[in-house]
């Protein structure tokens, strides 16, 4: 993450995250870059979205669904019984 002076002189968070040797974004990817009045806000700002998104993208549970619980279920119980 580094902060960086935009065109019109506010400053925005350039984000990038990497997993171990690979890089999994490059450029924060954003239709709209807050704009923010010192460096530090900007470094907040990227260090946040950092957060979210390793959260949302790396520390999630995957969904549950019955659909998939009852598959395996079902597998269980045919393995169980094949045996």
């Amino acid at each position: 993450m580094r902060p960086e002076l935009n065109a019109r002189g506010a400053w925005i968070a350039d984000v990038s995250v990497s997993r171990g040797t690979e890089t999994v974004v490059d450029t924060r990817p954003s239709t709209v870059q807050p704009e923010w009045l010192t460096e530090e806000e900007a470094i907040r700002d990227g260090v946040e979205w950092g957060r979210r998104f390793i959260d949302r993208e790396f520390n999630t549970d995957p969904s549950h669904s019955w659909i998939a619980d009852r598959a395996r279920a079902e597998r269980w119980f045919r393995d169980t019984g094949e045996a």
